[in-house]
């Protein structure tokens, strides 16, 4: 049966441990989001496990917060191999980083002191990986009871930030660790935060409610979001080139006319690998 909340669904004292982090850059003067599945369960009711703590930070402020945060906790930076964070290697044998530009760290906070809900990494981005304008304070909301600085994304920022970034992700690559979560993360949103249903009416318009949010979206974004909430079934391919020929049409001529995302090359010798060895395996046992 699905539950449904009017609050977070993680306690004061979960969400006072996550968010210190976000604080801690606060109080030192660097805007900062609270993104991901923080932003997800505090701001947003999603009943959803915590992982990696993710903030966005300007651009220009990414050195200077992750070095506030090293400071102040226990953390360092991470530079070792997490096979959460890169490219399945059936996928692309390079395995490239699903985050080139942010800066991971890595906590390290002693077994006896270490809580279920402590982030083992946290993820610093620059806003640009998520195509998103901290500065908009209209794009993000506070919580109560924490500071007015510990910002979230509103719903309708949120979704314009996932679809951008899942249809033109800055990097210019296709990669299943970003593009992955944010598929199932949209699906979240519609499911727990946009609660009334049905979604679409008996008339084949949409219920009120997904129909606001569907005005409230970017206009290069409503195709994506209508198709999902009506479940018409579109290639990422075809929801690329629709989102630039609107782009193309809205004069943005410099977005609709960068080269679409590049997909995985694959990994043909992994799958020859593969295949041999269950030859292998079906040979002996016969």
């Amino acid at each position: 049966m699905l539950e449904l909340y009017d609050s977070s669904p993680w306690s004061q004292e979960v969400q006072e441990n996550r968010l210190k982090y976000a604080r801690t850059l606060s109080n030192a003067n660097i805007e900062c989001l609270t993104w991901g599945e923080d932003a997800l369960a505090f701001a947003h009711h999603v009943p959803t496990c915590l992982d990696a703590l993710q903030l966005l930070v300007a651009d220009q402020d990414l050195h200077a917060a992750s070095t506030q945060i090293t400071k102040s906790f226990d953390c360092r930076l991470f530079s070792g191999f997490n096979p959460l964070h890169v490219e399945l290697i059936v996928l692309d044998p390079s395995q490239p980083k699903a985050f080139p530009h942010s800066v991971c760290l890595e906590t390290t906070i002693a077994e006896l002191n270490r809580t279920p809900d402590d982030p083992d990494f946290i993820f610093i981005h620059p806003q640009l990986q998520f195509h998103f304008n901290i500065q908009d304070k209209s794009r993000s909301l506070p919580l109560a009871p924490f500071p007015d600085t510990i910002r979230f994304p509103t719903l309708t920022a949120f979704l314009d930030s996932m679809i951008t970034t899942y249809l033109d992700p800055p990097s210019g690559r296709i990669h299943s660790r970003v593009q992955g979560p944010l598929k199932v993360w949209m699906s979240y949103l519609l499911t727990y935060t946009l609660r009334n249903r049905p979604s679409l009416l008996p008339s084949g318009d949409l219920e009120p409610e997904h129909e606001d949010v569907l005005r409230s979206l970017r206009p290069e974004n409503r195709p994506f979001f209508e198709s999902y909430v009506r479940s018409n079934i579109l290639t990422v391919r075809e929801h690329q080139i629709r989102r630039k020929d609107i782009l193309e049409k809205l004069g943005r001529h410099e977005e609709a006319r960068r080269p679409l995302p590049i997909s995985q090359p694959g990994n043909p010798a992994l799958r020859v690998q593969h295949k041999s060895k269950l030859a292998n395996v079906s040979g002996n046992q016969k």
